[in-house]
């Protein structure tokens, strides 16, 4: 992510960019899906008195403005990205490693089948699961 989209989508929502917040995008800026706390313990290298509820308080927000993506699936505590895009994810049924892709032309089909049935503000987020590569291949 870089620094003038985060700044416009601070700007478009009138939020500061605070030390907390900036923290919070670096320790995303990796492009990994981490857990809130997986974030706070990112963070904490920088900012050693930063509590866990200020992690989830920045996340809400940041994730409210559109500079950071939650997944969440059953079984397994919500990961956070940050990501402007539009994407999709591949989740390994076995190790839980999560993967994003691209799937061009699924929000239309999506908006279709939606459309048909009477929906509107319509959104989809598709998840593929199996077993990844390492996963599947023999021991």
């Amino acid at each position: 992510m870089d620094r003038t989209s985060v700044d416009a989508g601070l700007l478009q929502s009138r939020y500061r960019l605070t030390k907390q917040r900036a923290a919070v995008l670096r320790a995303l800026s990796d492009g990994m899906h981490l857990s809130a706390e997986t974030i706070h313990a990112r963070v904490r290298t920088n900012l050693p008195d930063v509590s866990l509820g200020t992690i989830y308080r920045t996340l809400d927000i940041l994730r409210a403005i559109g500079l950071v993506q939650v997944f969440s699936f059953a079984g397994g505590a919500a990961r956070y990205e940050a990501a402007l895009a539009k994407h999709h994810h591949l989740l390994c049924s076995s190790c839980r490693s999560l993967v994003n892709v691209n799937a061009d032309g699924l929000s239309d089909i999506a908006r279709d089948i939606a459309t048909q049935a009477g929906y509107t503000d319509i959104d989809c987020a598709l998840t593929i699961t199996g077993r990844c590569s390492t996963c599947s291949s023999p021991p």
